[in-house]
């Protein structure tokens, strides 16, 4: 997963979306756990990388912890100065907020009351448990909510035992965390090296309680026995006087019985502490792998060492997503034992293959000769050689090594440029084979496959890659290092695309929404809003497209209908509709039409000759068969008109014969200025009859 950064966050609440956005300039993130200790992110960051400057105390980063739990915040607490053009972050995870949500007092009798006294001063934290055990827990003075997790005396830990689990804003204390998984390491399988040492420094015979009073009056208990019998005492005092209540009913002296009994329960005093040190190949599959707190079985019958081993504490690659260390200690270990705990180095099988294939090159071709070899005949040895012969004068194979380095050559004199370590830090190699490689920069002309099918030449920026896969997101960026585009995935699981100007104003918004199965597509003005959209988005419900004015109003439309036509909008500069058309009616509505008609635009203008032969049509009502367009119509046959008025009817291939209606205006109105004349004639010849 890529580091993703945030300005802030509100508490109880993990964000989904990307924040500043993603850290992919990235060198390193590491994120460390101990059981029931730190919980602790580093990160090593390009000092030119995007993002840098903004990676500030105070914000947070969000990160995948391990194989399984959810992504988790960080709060970075340190940044450190610019070396080599690199910075080192460190951050704390999101349950360290609870250092600063200070309990005053206050007693509880059972780990759930316990959880839910302290749940209570946590803020939108939650504290929970699923341990259901009794016990006797009090805070008599002011102090942080966490400090009772662990590591003081009287603490959650140190009374009820446990295993702390944190998933954000949400603290469990869980009876047993980790699993047995049915892992075994085994020599011969994927154990590749072990050691094992029995500790004696935490073995005690007895503890004996004591309690003093607010005035420093001292009542020392009588010792309780842990049943372990040695040759020689181990007894050890405790002080458990924030744990007893004088006035209870329950004497003092029985008080510092049972308080001691409970200790001896919850520590490991009567057996050896188990220290294992080993190396072995972590699987890749969930089934194979070790997780904090999981259980594991080590088998090496050749050191007669069989044994049962706790994983205490865990170091995950948060870039390249796998576990890079571990430590492994006693089952019973938890934060009050003192038990030594050792690391472990988990390499990837594909890794591995590399190690053993040089081991077998070393270690199955003994022989050869090892000589202190004076150079320049001072009587001083000045080099070593490791050669085939005893005679640096006919070796056909060298290793020289003195103050100007280390280099093999087929010959003492060389040449030694196969391979060569010098003494100004260089290392010289025409080639090297590796597993996994790790470097804060590589420089390099042309970095290919084997074969040839995927490069990148690192002069001119061409690549060449045969199956190009980003994890989670690519940004594109141009000479200046600004982005000008940026192709992820966001917090929802939505894909996006955005292609931007050289200011950082996205144009081009593309994104693939999961929650509706819709795709949309924006084309943007520089201040982000959108001048067309397409698809399930806005104004376009259903799916359509969109098209804004400068101040963000749709004045365009074309969009699906609730019957599943197609709808057409013009609207007005605040968005109101003015003309639409309906796909499922074929209507087209607006308040007025309007046709060019000027002089400046007609040429051959004349009377209408044929004006009269309207009068030879014949009006008719009528049904639409689709009776979707309309019953009890009012009309023409455009087949009858075409006899009469052939230049009023339209035809083409495929669709029904079509009629302009609005061509007929100027016919009727010549018809009616003819027979206004006639009329007025009429009119005259009457009025000149009644005057005579």
């Amino acid at each position: 997963m890529i580091p993703i950064l945030y300005q802030t966050v509100t508490e109880g609440t993990v964000p989904t979306n990307y924040g500043i956005g993603a850290l992919t300039d990235c060198i390193s993130c590491k994120v460390t756990e101990k059981r029931n200790g730190a919980y602790e992110l580093t990160l090593t960051y390009a000092a030119e990388g995007i993002h840098a400057s903004e990676i500030q105390p105070n914000r947070f980063i969000k990160v995948k912890p391990n194989y399984t739990d959810n992504p988790q915040l960080f709060r970075i607490y340190k940044v450190g100065k610019t070396m080599n053009g690199k910075f080192e972050v460190k951050a704390q995870h999101i349950s360290y907020d609870l250092s600063g949500k200070i309990i005053s007092s206050g007693t509880a009798s059972s780990c759930a009351a316990a959880c839910t006294l302290l749940e209570a001063q946590a803020g939108n934290f939650t504290i929970s448990t699923d341990k259901n055990v009794s016990g006797s827990f009090s805070v008599s003075e002011p102090s942080s909510v966490r400090s009772w997790f662990g590591g003081k005396q009287g603490s959650l830990l140190d009374i009820y035992g446990g295993e702390w689990y944190y998933d954000n804003y949400s603290v469990s204390l869980k009876n047993a965390r980790g699993l047995d998984r049915g892992v075994t390491i085994r020599y011969g399988k994927n154990l590749t090296q072990l050691s094992q040492i029995l500790d004696m420094s935490n073995l005690v015979t007895g503890i004996v309680p004591y309690y003093k009073d607010a005035n420093g009056n001292k009542t020392v208990g009588t010792k309780v026995s842990t049943g372990l019998v040695l040759d020689v005492t181990r007894d050890v005092a405790i002080d458990f006087s924030q744990d007893v209540d004088p006035e209870s009913s329950t004497a003092i002296a029985t008080q510092l019985a049972n308080l001691a009994t409970r200790y001896i329960a919850n520590n490991q005093l009567t057996t050896l502490a188990n220290s294992i040190t080993l190396d072995f190949v972590q699987l890749q599959g969930l089934t194979e792998r070790v997780d904090l707190c999981d259980t594991v079985h080590i088998y090496f019958e050749a050191l007669g060492i069989t044994a049962t081993a706790k994983c205490v504490a865990v170091e995950w690659d948060v870039l390249q997503e796998r576990y890079t260390k571990c430590t492994f200690g006693d089952a019973r270990t938890d934060i009050t034992d003192k038990i030594a705990a050792n690391t472990k180095q988990l390499e990837n099988t594909a890794s591995r293959a590399y190690v053993n294939e040089s081991s077998q090159l070393i270690t199955g071709n003994l022989g050869g000769y090892v000589i202190l070899h004076d150079s320049d005949g001072d009587g001083k040895p000045d080099e070593i050689l490791i050669m085939n012969t005893d005679d640096p004068s006919t070796a056909t194979q060298v290793w020289r090594f003195n103050k100007g380095g280390l280099g093999y050559g087929t010959s003492y004199s060389g040449p030694f440029d196969d391979i060569a370590l010098t003494s100004d830090g260089k290392i010289n190699a025409s080639r090297i084979t590796t597993g996994t490689l790790s470097a804060n920069r590589i420089k390099a002309g042309v970095l290919s496959d084997t074969q040839g099918n995927s490069s990148i030449n690192m002069t001119t920026g061409a690549a060449t890659l045969n199956e190009f896969k980003a994890k989670t997101s690519l940004t594109l960026v141009n000479s200046s290092n600004q982005t000008r585009g940026l192709f992820y995935i966001d917090g929802s699981g939505n894909t996006r695309l955005y292609l931007s100007s050289a200011n950082y104003n996205d144009l081009v918004k593309i994104w693939a929404q999961d929650s509706n199965g819709s795709g949309v597509i924006q084309l943007c003005r520089s201040n982000g809003n959108s001048i067309v959209e397409i698809g399930e988005t806005g104004d376009n419900s259903g799916g359509g497209m969109g098209i804004r004015n400068s101040s963000n109003y749709v004045v365009g439309e074309l969009k699906t209908g609730s019957a599943g036509d197609g709808m057409l909008y013009l609207k007005s500069s605040v968005g109101s509709d003015t003309i639409w058309a309906l796909g499922q009616s074929g209507g087209i509505y607006c308040t007025s039409v309007t046709q060019y008609s000027s002089r400046d635009i007609k040429e051959n203008i004349k009377p209408i000759e044929d004006a009269e032969k309207i009068l030879e049509l014949e009006a008719v009502s009528f049904d639409y068969k689709n009776k979707d367009f309309g019953t009890d119509k009012r009309g023409f046959i455009a087949e009858d008109v075409e006899k009469v008025l052939p230049n009023l009817v339209s035809k083409a291939e495929g669709l029904p014969t079509t009629l302009d209606y609005l061509e007929m205006i100027p016919y009727l109105q010549a018809v009616i200025k003819e027979q206004e004349k006639r009329i007025k004639a009429l009119e005259d010849k009457l009025n000149g009859n009644s005057k005579s």
